[in-house]
């Protein structure tokens, strides 16, 4: 039998096997993962390589195309890739759209950039070109010796504010969201958009979408953004309580991608890698149905990212945790936390201090690398400096945690803001 075929049968299987909140006090086995050592050996030394920076792009480098603007790949490129090179980013998560909504191209999911406005938008303008923008990415950062990674943020919900980006899968299945545009809720953001986890087929789908990708691409791994945006099961909408039993569905869908990403693994001779971005609290994550702890007791993520709208302990902690089970930790820095609304300018001169105190904190807790979030600027100096420790010691810049707003922690969940451990900037 194939092992492209075995991962249709596995995938058939979990399907039919995913439990809904009420249907199963237990999980069922997920597919027993048959890594070869001579697999798991060459997934440890990739885990382990070197990674300074890693830049996560959004994807909309494919949005709009500017009046003059060249229709070629080295164009596209130059908006936020290509000028990367000679700096300190060497891996790239590249996301390539919202949820379902994607400029690569796939049966799987929608192809975002087509319609009216097709020739104002690069997702077209590559299809016509014989390539995407996955595709693109990919091989430059493989020709400049870098890693790509596609980056599935698990529940964006730009769509609750955007009808253009509310893709056909969602309108077709209204039942599998949280609530209905015009209601209202007091927690999880007030993202009626956001797809409910509890729910067996939207878990089922993401799986679907990622292995979509990865049987398709020349990826270095998934990343399973769990930042953008966190919230995953209904009982957080309202403030009640996400239980342990949402926990385990979550940890049933990591194992069924690791056993895939294993699966493809061995039948391509290379390693694909499962990274995640998630709270830097575990009491926070697992508040939300994240119970990362579980997914490093069972080696089933390979990088571990932390942070993204809040920061609520010392980096040593996740550090710590991480590198209990030999896992890299990145700390990310993201634009939406360190630089806030009340304090624009992400890459400007007076801002700099602030990127670099809390890198130089990251790198004295004994983080892997730093993880930039929300900064665009290919050319942007913190592209040069965040992956220098040595550096940054030397800069006179402020060591100090920036946490984010507490106010925003409690609209994302009811009793957010009582996992900070460090004073409230």
């Amino acid at each position: 039998m194939s092992r492209y075929f075995s991962i249709v049968l596995m995938s058939v299987w979990f399907f039919c096997t995913l439990a809904g909140p009420g249907v199963a006090k237990e999980p069922k086995a997920a597919p027993v993962v048959k890594e070869s050592e001579a697999a798991r050996v060459a997934r440890k030394e990739a885990v382990n390589r070197k990674r300074r920076i890693i830049m996560n792009n959004d994807g909309n480098d494919a949005r709009g195309i500017k009046e003059g603007e060249e229709k070629t790949v080295a164009s596209f490129l130059e908006r936020r890739t290509s000028p990367l090179v000679g700096s300190q980013v060497e891996a790239i998560f590249y996301c390539s759209g919202v949820f379902n909504l994607y400029t690569h191209k796939s049966e799987e999911t929608e192809l975002r950039g087509h319609g009216d406005k097709e020739a104002l938008d690069w997702a077209w303008e590559l299809t016509k070109l014989g390539t995407d923008s996955l595709t693109v990415i990919t091989n430059f950062a493989h020709e400049n010796g870098m890693e790509a990674f596609w980056s599935m943020r698990m529940n964006d919900t730009h769509d609750s504010g955007d009808d253009a980006l509310l893709c056909r899968w969602k309108q077709e299945h209204p039942d599998y969201l949280m609530g209905r545009k015009g209601d209202k809720f007091p927690h999880g953001g007030g993202r009626w958009s956001a797809g409910d986890y509890g729910i067996p087929e939207v878990r089922e789908k993401v799986f679907r979408i990622l292995r979509d990708v990865a049987t398709r691409y020349d990826i270095d791994g998934l990343e399973l953004d769990f930042y953008r945006h966190p919230v995953y099961f209904k009982p957080q909408m309202t403030g009640d309580p996400v239980t342990q039993e949402h926990c385990d569905m979550m940890t049933e869908l990591l194992r069924h991608v690791r056993a895939m990403t294993v699966e493809i693994a061995e039948k391509r001779g290379r390693p694909m890698l499962i990274a995640v971005r998630v709270p830097d609290s575990t009491g926070f994550a697992r508040a939300i149905g994240l119970d990362y702890e579980q997914w490093l007791k069972e080696d089933l993520i390979d990088i571990l990212t932390g942070t993204g709208y809040f920061h609520f302990e010392p980096w040593e902690n996740l550090v710590n945790l991480g590198h209990q089970y030999g896992v890299p930790v990145y700390a990310c820095l993201s634009g939406s936390r360190v630089v806030s609304s009340k304090n624009p300018g992400a890459g400007s001169p007076d801002k700099m201090p602030l990127w670099h105190g809390e890198a130089a904190q990251a790198w004295q807790a004994g983080v892997d690398g730093i993880y930039t979030f929300n900064v665009f600027n290919p050319r942007d100096e913190l592209f040069r400096t965040l992956g220098s420790p040595e550096t940054l010691m030397e800069l006179p810049a402020p060591h100090k945690a920036i946490t984010g707003e507490k106010k925003a922690m409690e609209r994302w969940l009811k009793g957010g803001s009582s996992f900070v451990t460090l004073p409230v900037q």
